[in-house]
């Protein structure tokens, strides 16, 4: 069963992750294979979260990661994590488009999707362990130091919101590449300062993007990573929509509410399954936004998975989302013709 995608990341957000028994063996036991160094940098280094200040002594050599997209982060760096939360539960970890793990994917550390499972941790032998895209509390924090130094989520930020550049730095930072993460930062930068050289019209225009494959509508907010993408783009953000979802992540939408969602453009994550949810619904087919042609679907589960690139709006992912969204919008363009 799927569930939508705005309810799992609620559901990240809502739950504590509980010591589950019994569920540390099997294919999940610590297996060299996955190792991988993360060299250069001076250590020692001390980091500090929401949670207090972490000190990491020498460059770690084996990760595990419990924050939902931290592996990515560490994948654009040429590190393996050996083990992260399948926090999907869909058969697509390791699997999106644009990651390579060379057939060595991480170990999974959770049970039920956002669980994390300690023991899968520890038998893990992490020498560091990451929360930045996260929220760890207190007693699941201490759980995880006792294992190996804890590096948990932002105080700057509320949990889900931390931006990409700030989410690099920080596990930069934690492996000893932070030359190479400035690097690779101004690297992604620069294609989004493209963008907007190239599609001037994008500037003033209003954007927005849903979720439609819960009961009811979801709409990421400004401060989301979804939110923060469309902004890069050049997009402006719908004051309604921010006033609905202060400083939040989303708010689902009922059908009286639809229209908020009458922007200039509206991105829905979109599968075969699930976007005639909204698309066929009588009141956003009177939308100018749906009349005038400029909602753009973005496959998510589907090949070629763009939506899942832009929710996951990590260094890695941001490229491949931009050519992606880019190809939608003329898509849709292009059919309103």
């Amino acid at each position: 069963m799927r569930f939508p995608r705005w309810f799992l990341t609620l559901v990240a957000t809502a739950l504590t992750a509980a010591v589950l028994a019994g569920c540390g063996s099997g294919d999940n036991d610590a297996d060299s294979s996955t190792s991988s160094a993360a060299a250069g940098g001076t250590f020692p280094v001390s980091i500090t979260h929401a949670l207090g200040a972490t000190k990491i002594e020498r460059a770690p050599q084996r990760i595990v990661t419990v924050g939902l997209r931290d592996q990515d982060v560490l994948l654009a760096f040429g590190v393996k994590a050996v083990g992260a939360m399948d926090w999907f539960g869909q058969g697509t970890f390791a699997k999106w488009p644009w990651e390579d793990w060379g057939g060595t994917p991480p170990k999974v550390v959770s049970t039920g999707g956002f669980e994390i499972n300690f023991e899968r941790v520890a038998a893990q032998r992490p020498d560091l362990i990451l929360s930045v895209y996260g929220e760890l509390k207190k007693a699941d924090y201490a759980k995880l130091t006792a294992i190996a130094p804890t590096v948990a989520q932002s105080a700057k930020y509320k949990p889900y919101t931390t931006p990409w550049h700030e989410e690099t730095r920080t596990i930069a930072r934690a492996i000893g590449r932070e030359d190479e993460a400035k690097r690779k930062i101004a690297d992604v930068d620069a294609k989004f300062a493209q963008v907007r050289k190239d599609h001037p019209g994008f500037r003033g225009k209003t954007a927005a993007m849903v979720d439609p494959s819960g009961e009811n509508i979801f709409v990421f907010g400004s401060t989301d990573p979804r939110g923060q993408f469309l902004k890069a783009l050049g997009f402006s953000s719908s004051k309604e929509i921010d006033a609905l979802t202060p400083g939040e992540f989303g708010a689902e939408v009922s059908d009286e509410r639809l229209d908020l969602l009458d922007v200039d453009y509206l991105f829905v994550l979109g599968d075969a399954n699930n976007k005639g949810k909204l698309l066929d619904k009588e009141l956003f087919r009177r939308l100018d936004v749906a009349k005038d042609g400029r909602t753009v679907i973005l496959p998510y589960y589907d090949e070629p998975q763009y939506g899942a690139a832009v929710a996951f709006n990590t260094v890695l992912s941001i490229p491949y989302a931009i050519d992606g969204t880019l190809k939608q919008i003329d898509a849709a363009e292009s059919a309103a013709r």
